[in-house]
């Protein structure tokens, strides 16, 4: 399969990356020429315009920072895939924006397909992201090759694309809840003259899953240098949680008062500290 690898942030980076390791016909591409260096570095094709990225391509993949950067993409690029081209959107968007990318794709000829990964960067380089995918099945299966070339586990969820995007708002949010949590309750222990390394113990019991285990260990430890998923892109991703629950009559509360936390998370400059850095806003706020 010939396939193309649009947007090389840190994630779109480590998925090319693994693609490349796979031996797969890859071309890749990016808005700012200076990302695909390393790629040109290691002898893969890159290409100048969006056109030439898609042109003759089995599947375009799309690593892309927010709905707007997706829709205006697949809008550069959608009217140069040849028929039956498959476009594997990895992006974390809106279920709304997925509807509307699939009805562009559909006036075209080419097919749509959801493959949300749920991962840092870091676990994308060992090839254990998992991949949260939805589409037609045909489709899917083709796929299949490129989730095995990053992910460890696939898991189908629907055969209509904006399915995915819905599993993805929801284990992300409930990974930034529990973020402000442990935050909140490392504080409380520590406050209250607790050892954190018993509430660290417990919390590695209840948040098993390796995500979750990652910023057990960061907050105790205050480990925000090293970023994962910085706070800018984590506003973001709070923002579009708010807007998916209340397109559809939920109330966010608690993505509510995290935002709060993201607005002074920035404010004390830290914008480009990891999206685990809002606990520092509990300490700001208690004093400590």
């Amino acid at each position: 399969m010939k396939i193309s690898m649009i947007g090389l942030g840190k994630m779109g980076s480590a998925l090319a990356r693994r693609l490349m390791l796979a031996k797969f016909d890859l071309i890749v591409y990016n808005r700012t020429a200076s990302k695909m260096t390393p790629f040109v570095e290691a002898g893969i094709a890159c290409a100048n315009s969006l056109q030439e990225a898609v042109e003759n391509r089995d599947i375009v993949i799309t690593s892309l920072l927010d709905d707007q950067a997706v829709l205006q993409t697949v809008d550069g690029f959608v009217n140069f895939l040849k028929p039956g081209a498959i476009h594997l959107g990895t992006s974390t968007i809106l279920p709304d924006t997925s509807k509307q990318l699939l009805d562009m794709h559909h006036q075209k000829n080419s097919i749509y397909v959801v493959g949300n990964v749920l991962g840092v960067p870091k676990a994308a380089d060992r090839g254990e992201l998992t991949s949260v995918v939805a589409g037609e099945e045909k489709a899917v299966d083709q796929c299949q090759p490129i989730f095995s070339a990053y992910s460890t586990k696939t898991l189908v969820v629907g055969d209509v694309p904006y399915q995915a995007n819905v599993v993805k708002v929801c284990m992300n949010y409930m990974l930034i809840s529990a973020i402000e949590t442990m935050g909140e309750l490392y504080a409380f222990a520590e406050k209250s003259d607790l050892d954190a390394n018993i509430i660290h113990a417990w919390f590695h019991s209840v948040y098993a899953h390796p995500a979750f285990k990652l910023y057990v260990d960061k907050i105790k430890d205050r480990d925000f240098d090293n970023v994962n998923f910085d706070l800018k892109g984590g506003n973001k991703d709070v923002t579009l949680f708010q807007k998916a629950l209340s397109d559809v009559g939920i109330v966010p509360d608690i993505a509510n008062v995290i935002k709060n936390k993201f607005t002074i998370a920035k404010v004390n400059g830290l914008a480009e500290k990891d999206w685990s850095a809002i606990t520092e806003v509990t300490r700001l706020l208690a004093n400590m």
